[in-house]
């Protein structure tokens, strides 16, 4: 079984095109389950990926700026932080 990561940026959406362009950028990465928080900005995705350096480059490339803020392992509890 793979592990399950939850993996939180720091993103500005600008209007509801870059929110569908988000959604849709994640939907091709195959993330199941995220959350946009629009008073803090921060972006929360669950998924097995690993590599948020992967799925920064590809939010960038759909059109966020995006700050990686932590990586959590939700099967072993770890988590990396970074502001």
């Amino acid at each position: 079984m793979s592990s399950i990561y939850k993996i939180s940026f720091r993103t500005n959406l600008k209007n509801s095109r870059s929110f569908q362009r988000l959604h849709d950028c994640l939907k091709r990465l195959n993330v199941k389950h995220w959350a946009y928080d629009f008073q803090d900005l921060l972006l929360t995705l669950t998924s097995d990926l690993s590599d948020f350096t992967k799925i920064e480059a590809a939010l960038s490339s759909a059109g966020c700026k995006c700050h990686f803020v932590k990586l959590e392992n939700l099967n072993e509890g770890h988590s990396l932080s970074l502001t």
